[in-house]
């Protein structure tokens, strides 16, 4: 395996800040290449103006202006873009003298942007910050965050920063799991990373003990299907738990399992929260269609936008 590929969106924003020094709690190897990239939001002006309106002159003399004035605008925003990537590069170095640190400025839709150059790059990891408004005003919102983990083919981390009092106390890390192949990815995800002696990682397995009751008598074979499903999905998840223990304490991890019954979402917000986790590792899934992306992705999305901590969304290679 070559150097890990790390992308970091920067918009000079707390939040953004917050995902640099959070990097230093993520197991982060020595080998690394970071691209650190800031984005800019330029709206272009439409290519034509209806000459019913104005009038092909005028239109012409319009459109001409108004371009003049975007190309303007972008280059204006690209030098500062560039400005706050290489400040935030320099940060990044002064954590990890040992990374090469690139630093890039674009100008467009934040979150489009930032999902296409993680493909062109191919990174293994996108950063980005939880939410805020960037200093500027006009950079990284809060909802890039949300649609780089839900579009993006990469693993996406969406960083918090969390008030420690004790700066050297060794990384807290949950893992989520649910006996799927995505859960996999992220237990042997958490297991590839360096970290410190003393590092914590909290198994959870969650069966969210959906009831096929409710529909038993008008549908009694789609219940029995439900049923079946529900208990091969938890038997699945404690043998996954089992061996994501046994694996991780091999390689000296302090290691500790949690198996509950009830919603995923509310059981992991409140585990993370109680166990103090610096971090939450989950698995994606690769979406078909509409309803299997809502219904699949609801639970890394809700731990994305309402988690105290950082959340790592893990995808494999293949996704």
């Amino acid at each position: 395996m070559g150097k890990m590929r790390i992308l970091i969106g920067y918009d000079g924003s707390e939040s953004a800040d917050a995902a640099l020094d959070d990097l230093r709690k993520a197991g982060l190897p020595r080998d690394v290449e970071a691209l650190v990239v800031s984005v800019g939001e330029v709206v272009l002006p439409p290519s034509s103006i209806g000459d019913d309106v104005v009038g092909p002159p005028l239109t012409s003399r319009i459109v001409t202006e108004a371009l003049a004035q975007a190309a303007a605008r972008a280059g204006q925003v690209l030098k500062e873009t560039q400005e706050f990537a290489e400040k935030a590069a320099d940060r990044v170095r002064s954590y990890f003298p040992h990374w090469n640190v690139q630093a890039e400025g674009l100008a467009g839709w934040p979150a489009a942007e930032l999902i296409s150059k993680a493909d062109e790059w191919k990174a293994d990891l996108v950063v980005v910050g939880s939410h805020g408004r960037s200093a500027l005003g006009r950079f990284i919102l809060g909802s890039v965050s949300k649609k780089v983990v839900t579009d993006s083919r990469h693993s996406v981390r969406v960083a918090r920063g969390v008030v420690d009092e004790n700066e050297s106390r060794p990384p807290r890390v949950m893992i989520g799991v649910d006996g799927s192949h995505e859960a996999e990815h992220a237990v042997r995800e958490v297991g590839m990373r360096v970290w410190p002696k003393g590092t914590e990682v909290r198994i959870v397995a969650v069966d969210d003990g959906t009831s096929p009751a409710r529909i038993s008598r008008v549908l009694p074979i789609a219940a029995a299907i439900i049923k079946n499903s529900n208990d091969n999905a938890f038997a699945a998840s404690r043998m996954m738990v089992k061996w994501a223990e046994r694996e991780l304490r091999t390689i000296g991890l302090q290691v500790s399992v949690a198996t509950e019954r009830g919603d995923p979402q509310r059981i992991l917000l409140e585990e993370a929260r109680k166990w103090g986790a610096d971090s939450i590792f989950v698995g994606s899934r690769k979406f078909d269609g509409t309803f299997e992306r809502f219904w699949l992705g609801s639970v890394s999305t809700a731990l994305v936008t309402k988690a105290h901590s950082s959340v790592e969304v893990v995808r494999s290679v293949n996704s």
